[in-house]
């Protein structure tokens, strides 16, 4: 009787503890967010019903970037961003995605407060010791002009797409952006349909351990003023992993990399690829409530157009 009672158990956490989906990663410079289309998208797990999730990262950003001919980039703000995702499978093998986004780009707060840090920590970033605390900027020259960028907040582009999973292990998603954001201010969003086609595979699989490696390939057309500076065509890969250290309750990493989405400005920030660790933990408190997960963007590749560091948190039910 006490083994039948222990098997029930086990069978009722069993579909829980599988559905586990390590979280997808989209960037939140928006150097990046306003031409690729391109995100880390982990194996989506085969449910039940609607499947929701929000993530909000909030970022302070301070890049300071000179020209070898005596130019500078300058991104000095706060960012947030707000994304809904929603997955529902239209049968055991197919399934559709959808992302509807908010963001924006102010001032901030936490200068003084990162100020204060570095200092105990001793840790000097000459950038943000140079900048003016809590003030908005985003400007940089190019062609004799000096191009500034706006304050924004914004309902985002929306994201529609569908997956096939091939087997038990392997799945291709496509997905196009569209130009729905309700910001005027330039800089922010791409203003014509991205693409992105990506296959992910888990390489690992059991109770504990999963891993997914995965492949991205993308095209979003060059247009307006800047066309000349942007690239149309982008790749990127993946690394993911989750460990469940102790029932529900796991950590997660996602390593993400992708090609420049600018050439020929002299600005690192802009010209170079996106290296990026996402990671934190994924905890279950029980009682019906939602899969919480707390976490970090690190960048990994210096001047870089990845942000520094970013806090994140968010849901899942």
């Amino acid at each position: 009787m006490r083994i039948s009672i222990i098997l029930a158990c086990c069978s009722v956490l069993a579909s829980p503890l599988i559905a586990q989906d390590i979280p997808p990663y989209v960037p939140v410079n928006p150097v990046l967010q306003s031409r690729s289309a391109l995100y880390a998208q982990p194996f989506v797990g085969a449910a039940e019903g609607w499947k929701f999730r929000f993530v909000t990262d909030y970022t302070n950003a301070v890049e300071s970037t000179p020209s070898s001919d005596g130019r500078e980039f300058v991104l000095d703000a706060e960012l947030l961003q707000f994304d809904l995702w929603l997955t529902r499978d239209v049968s055991p093998k197919v399934f559709v995605v959808g992302n509807v986004a908010l963001r924006s780009g102010h001032a901030g707060y936490l200068d003084g407060f990162l100020n204060w840090y570095h200092d105990v920590i001793g840790l000097r970033v000459p950038a943000r010791n140079r900048r003016t605390e809590n003030r908005f900027n985003w400007e940089f020259e190019l062609d004799g002009e000096t191009i500034v960028r706006e304050r924004a907040a914004f309902i985002g582009d929306v994201r529609l797409g569908g997956g096939v999973r091939l087997g038990d292990r392997v799945q291709v998603i496509a997905t196009v952006t569209l130009p729905t954001a309700t910001t005027g201010s330039e800089g922010w969003t791409r203003k014509t349909v991205g693409t992105s086609l990506a296959i992910s595979a888990r390489a690992v699989q059991s109770a504990r351990v999963a891993l997914d490696l995965g492949a991205s390939v993308g095209y979003t057309p060059a247009h307006g003023n800047l066309a000349r500076y942007q690239r149309s065509v982008f790749g990127g890969g993946m690394v993911a992993g989750r460990w469940r250290f102790a029932g529900r309750q796991a950590v997660f990493a996602t390593l993400w990399g992708q090609t420049p989405n600018w050439r020929d400005t002299g600005f690192d920030t802009m010209d170079r690829a996106e290296v990026t660790l996402d990671f934190g933990a994924l905890l279950q408190v029980g009682g019906g409530l939602p899969e919480i997960q707390l976490g970090l963007t690190e960048d990994l590749l210096p001047r870089g157009p990845a942000v520094d560091i970013g806090f994140k948190i968010g849901a899942r039910w």
